[in-house]
Protein backbone atom coordinates (compact mmCIF):
# COMPACT_ATOMS: atom_id res chain seq x y z
CA UNK A 1 0.00 0.00 0.00
CA UNK A 2 1.78 3.37 -0.97
CA UNK A 3 1.02 5.86 1.83
CA UNK A 4 2.30 9.35 2.60
CA UNK A 5 6.01 9.27 3.21
CA UNK A 6 5.93 11.50 6.68
CA UNK A 7 3.36 8.71 7.55
CA UNK A 8 6.00 6.04 6.54
CA UNK A 9 8.74 7.55 8.51
CA UNK A 10 6.42 8.10 11.44
CA UNK A 11 5.42 4.32 11.24
CA UNK A 12 9.24 3.03 10.22
CA UNK A 13 10.05 5.14 13.04
CA UNK A 14 7.11 3.32 15.39
CA UNK A 15 8.81 -0.47 14.19
CA UNK A 16 11.74 0.85 14.91
CA UNK A 17 10.95 2.01 18.84
CA UNK A 18 9.00 -1.09 18.87
CA UNK A 19 11.94 -3.38 17.94
CA UNK A 20 14.92 -2.02 18.31
CA UNK A 21 17.87 -3.39 20.87
CA UNK A 22 16.94 -2.18 24.45
CA UNK A 23 20.05 -0.05 24.32
CA UNK A 24 18.98 1.74 21.37
CA UNK A 25 15.05 2.18 22.42
CA UNK A 26 15.68 5.89 23.83
CA UNK A 27 17.44 7.29 20.77
CA UNK A 28 14.64 5.51 18.78
CA UNK A 29 12.25 7.05 21.14
CA UNK A 30 13.21 10.85 20.11
CA UNK A 31 13.20 10.19 16.51
CA UNK A 32 9.53 9.02 16.57
CA UNK A 33 8.73 11.86 19.26
CA UNK A 34 10.69 14.94 16.87
CA UNK A 35 8.16 13.17 14.34
CA UNK A 36 5.21 13.48 16.13
CA UNK A 37 6.32 16.45 16.96
CA UNK A 38 6.29 17.81 13.91
CA UNK A 39 2.43 16.79 12.53
CA UNK A 40 1.63 18.59 16.57
CA UNK A 41 3.18 21.69 15.48
CA UNK A 42 1.50 21.77 12.39
CA UNK A 43 -1.54 21.22 13.69
CA UNK A 44 -1.51 24.18 16.31
CA UNK A 45 -1.29 21.77 19.06
CA UNK A 46 -4.77 20.72 18.67
CA UNK A 47 -3.54 16.69 18.39
CA UNK A 48 -1.11 15.41 21.24
CA UNK A 49 1.57 12.67 19.93
CA UNK A 50 -0.49 9.98 21.09
CA UNK A 51 -3.87 11.19 18.98
CA UNK A 52 -1.87 11.01 16.37
CA UNK A 53 -0.60 7.79 17.16
CA UNK A 54 -4.08 6.63 17.49
CA UNK A 55 -4.79 7.70 14.22
CA UNK A 56 -2.05 6.03 12.57
CA UNK A 57 -2.88 2.64 14.28
CA UNK A 58 -4.59 0.41 11.84
CA UNK A 59 -1.54 1.41 9.44
CA UNK A 60 0.58 0.43 11.71
CA UNK A 61 -0.67 -2.66 12.56
CA UNK A 62 -0.98 -3.32 9.01
CA UNK A 63 2.59 -2.63 8.76
CA UNK A 64 3.08 -5.09 11.45
CA UNK A 65 1.35 -8.03 10.00
CA UNK A 66 3.17 -7.08 6.43
CA UNK A 67 6.17 -7.10 8.07
CA UNK A 68 5.18 -10.87 10.00
CA UNK A 69 4.64 -12.51 7.01
CA UNK A 70 7.58 -10.95 4.74
CA UNK A 71 10.16 -12.37 7.68
CA UNK A 72 8.11 -16.16 7.25
CA UNK A 73 8.40 -15.62 3.41
CA UNK A 74 12.23 -15.49 4.15
CA UNK A 75 12.64 -18.26 6.55
CA UNK A 76 10.46 -20.46 4.26
CA UNK A 77 12.62 -19.77 1.51
CA UNK A 78 15.88 -19.82 3.45
CA UNK A 79 14.99 -23.08 4.85
CA UNK A 80 14.57 -24.37 1.54
CA UNK A 81 17.88 -23.18 0.30
CA UNK A 82 19.41 -25.68 2.55
CA UNK A 83 21.38 -28.15 1.27
CA UNK A 84 19.58 -31.69 2.92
Amino acid sequence: MSRNPEIESILEAWWQAEHCHHKDRFAALQSLNTLLDKIVVRSDCRYTRDQVLDCLHSQYQELRLQRRKSERVRIAQSAQDRPQ
